[in-house]
């Protein structure tokens, strides 16, 4: 996940080990980090809920053309039943071989840190 243009790519797993602690606030993670990339509020699954299986494209039935259709509209359906609002602060931390990668920092509603991970967009 490291891309040699982004000095952050090679210091994320520091970072994450030694320094970001979930209870620090906001103001803390911008003296550290400075001012995200973004800094919003997306509605997204809560931790630990997945998309069913019966929706996935890994399944070969749901990538027919004429199956399609319905498998997007049920994880639409599924994500706007169960999604929530989540305020995050998203860090750039480089690119794979097409897709970039970010530091995500979840704040709670008193801008507190309540988790952090890394993935891609």
């Amino acid at each position: 996940m490291s891309d040699t243009h982004n000095p952050r790519a090679y210091m994320i797993d520091d970072l994450m080990k030694n320094h970001l602690k979930v209870g620090i606030t906001k103001n803390a993670v911008l003296t550290l980090l400075g001012k995200p990339e973004k800094d919003r509020i997306e509605n997204r699954l809560p931790k630990g809920i997945n998309i069913p299986d019966s929706f996935s494209f890994t399944n070969k039935e749901n990538l027919k053309l004429e199956r399609s259709d319905k498998v997007i509209a049920g994880i639409n359906d599924f994500v706007r039943l169960n999604a929530k609002p989540h305020t995050l602060m998203l860090y750039s931390i480089g690119w794979s071989t097409i897709d970039p990668n970010y530091l995500i920092i979840q704040l709670d509603e008193k801008g507190m840190v309540l988790d952090f991970w890394t993935e891609q967009h």
